[in-house]
């Protein structure tokens, strides 16, 4: 089996565990991301020495630093950052950084699809505006999930990331 048979087969794996998690609980195991960037970080070291530690480290890194905003304004969980770190441990920071751009691809047309069947498109866009009208007004960053109460913007975002990540390792 050739390094990105394994590699992918790896991928798969987490994936799989992650988004049955999430849709069974809408949490992601730390323990699983955990053992996971460990794994991807000792794979690079060891089994792929043109990735080396350093595209591996900045692979775990990198999603941290772009994805906090997201998190600190509750537009996106704890455990999907966690997961977008530990995928960028196995497949370094090119790679993550596509897995990401193509995750939020996805992810816009899983929630336009939601919204379409949910049939709340057009109070979804209102929300968005109440809240970019009240981050203007009050001239700061609100939270997103006070406008959220109901949970009737909520998806499982462990699915686009799964997309994107298996489109990005397949470029």
């Amino acid at each position: 089996m050739s390094e990105e048979s394994i590699k992918m087969l790896l991928i798969i794996t987490q994936l799989s565990f992650a988004v049955t998690s999430d849709v069974r609980s809408y949490k992601v195991k730390n323990e699983m991301n955990l053992g996971f960037a460990v794994l991807g970080i000792i794979y690079n070291t060891l089994v792929e020495p043109e990735i080396h530690l350093s595209s591996s480290l900045l692979g775990l890194f990198a999603p941290f630093g772009i994805l906090l905003p997201l998190y600190l304004l509750q537009m996106l969980g704890a455990g999907d950052i966690k997961l977008m770190c530990s995928i960028g441990a196995l497949v370094g920071i090119r790679v993550v950084l596509w897995s990401m751009a193509l995750t939020f691809l996805f992810g816009f047309f899983m929630a336009l699809m939601i919204m379409v069947a949910r049939k709340n498109f057009f109070a979804r866009l209102k929300k968005l505006f109440h809240y970019l009208q009240s981050c203007f007004l009050s001239m700061r960053i609100l939270p997103y999930y006070e406008l959220n109460t109901n949970n009737d913007g909520k998806m499982h975002f462990t699915i686009p990331i799964a997309l994107g990540t298996i489109v990005a390792g397949l470029l």
